[in-house]
């Protein structure tokens, strides 16, 4: 199929690209080089190479009018502000990394601001679109989580959590919002309206109401991540069994894998809900242990493999 090209190049090859390697080269000299841990790890990946790749997808064809000028200015920011991001994370002086952090909530605001305009000019139809704007303006909160770590501004929330805050709405938030809409572009999901409808609409909102529970309300947050572990995991099945086998041979595997990971990372969300709930760990296992796990198939088994599978392929919107 032909591939649109809608980012600022440089000699022809789109920025995103370039953004994405050069994200991968800067992210394997941190965490090799520089002993990240596995929280850092998944946080600093999503900036530097998955979402400059995913709002790639989200303006296949070009984006026009004053959404394609603040989709332009967030494409051209955003490589500055995943490499300050990503700094933020080893840097000692507190102030020194919320400012570099700050960077990266630029570049989320203008994200949101495309999110915004699209969906004023469009209406919510079609609703693939509207996960793709709904994953765009979740970045801010993302971004501002981790400006407020390293600020220090915990609320009544331990540190690790204003952290992990951050991780999720760059994951749960970003990439399965993106990754669902490419799956609503795909024309086997118009004879599945009923199925994938429902399945969308969680993944719109689930991300924010875990967040209101985990906020104020523990019960809230078990009844949240049930339910959206429930239809994340039958989104993968879905992904695997009905989307992945009518892609080209590599993107289909590399999909049916990230797909295969979801339901096994959303358990152990689940396992956490469960322990956020009770009060006690689940299954022998430690929080941290757990949130660990979590965190690392969403980056490497789910977000990683889905981002760069889509790669190959990218359904165009209508």
């Amino acid at each position: 199929m032909t591939r649109h090209r809608t980012a600022p190049s440089v000699r022809g090859v789109a920025l995103t690209d370039l953004s994405a390697i050069a994200g991968a080269i800067l992210w394997v000299g941190l965490a090799v080089g520089l002993g990240l841990g596995p929280i850092e790890r998944a946080l600093a990946l999503a900036p530097l190479v998955l979402v400059p790749l995913g709002v790639d997808f989200a303006a296949t064809p070009a984006f026009d009018g004053l959404t394609g000028q603040l989709y332009a200015a967030a494409v051209v920011c955003q490589p500055v502000g995943a490499a300050l991001l990503a700094g933020s994370l080893v840097v000692e002086s507190d102030a020194v990394a919320a400012a570099m952090a700050s960077a990266w909530l630029v570049v989320a605001i203008l994200l949101a601001l495309v999110a915004t305009v699209r969906t004023a000019d469009r209406g919510p139809w079609p609703l693939a679109e509207t996960v793709i704007d709904a994953g765009s303006a979740y970045t801010v909160v993302g971004a501002a989580a981790l400006v407020l770590y390293h600020l220090g501004v915990t609320l009544w929330f331990s540190p690790v959590i204003v952290l992990l805050t951050a991780v999720h709405f760059h994951y749960a938030g970003f990439v399965l919002p993106v990754t669902t809409g490419l799956v609503g572009r795909c024309a086997v999901a118009d004879a599945d309206g009923v199925l994938y409808r429902p399945l969308a609409g969680v993944v719109a909102v689930g991300p924010a109401i875990i967040a209101v529970g985990i906020s104020f309300s523990p019960a809230v947050e078990l009844l949240a991540v049930g339910v959206f572990t429930a239809a994340v995991a039958v989104l993968g099945g879905y992904i695997a069994l009905r989307v992945a086998p009518t892609r080209p041979r590599l993107q289909g595997f590399l999909l049916a894998a990230s797909a295969l990971a979801l339901p096994v990372s959303m358990l152990l969300a689940l396992a956490y809900g469960v322990t956020a709930f009770t009060g006690r760990g689940f299954a022998g296992l430690s929080i941290s242990r757990m949130v660990s796990l979590h965190g690392t198939l969403n980056a490497f088994g789910f977000g990683l493999l889905a981002t760069v599978g889509w790669r190959l392929s990218v359904p165009t919107r209508e």
